[in-house]
C-alpha cells in the first residue's frame, strides 16, 4: 500500500469524501464547515468513482479510518493524484 497522508485540518479547496454506510452517516451525520462534504458509501465508489475529478484534492473519512485508508489507496492506484484520509481531531 502506497503511503496515504493523514489529514486533521483540511484546506479550503478539499472535498470530503464520506465513506461510511448510510445508517452511519445518518445516526451521527459529520458537521465540518468550509468544505464541500459528499457522502459516498464504502460500497458505492467503485461504481461512481469515474464521476469524480482525478484532479480534485479529496479526504475520505470514516469512523476509523481503515476503509478510508484502502480506498484512498485504491483511488490512488486509479489515477487520483491528491488523495488523503481525513480524521478530524476531536
Amino acid at each position: 500500500m502506497a503511503s496515504i497522508e493523514t489529514i486533521t485540518q483540511p484546506q479550503a479547496e478539499d472535498i470530503i469524501l464520506d465513506i461510511r454506510h448510510p445508517d452511519e452517516t445518518e445516526q451521527r451525520p459529520l458537521i465540518w464547515t468550509g468544505n464541500k462534504i459528499i457522502c459516498l458509501p464504502f460500497f458505492q465508489i467503485v461504481k461512481h468513482v469515474n464521476e469524480l475529478d482525478r484532479r480534485q484534492s479529496y479526504l475520505l473519512y470514516c469512523e476509523k479510518g481503515i476503509m478510508s485508508r484502502l480506498h484512498a489507496d485504491s483511488m490512488q492506484k486509479s489515477g487520483f493524484e491528491k488523495i488523503a484520509v481525513f480524521i478530524p481531531l476531536p
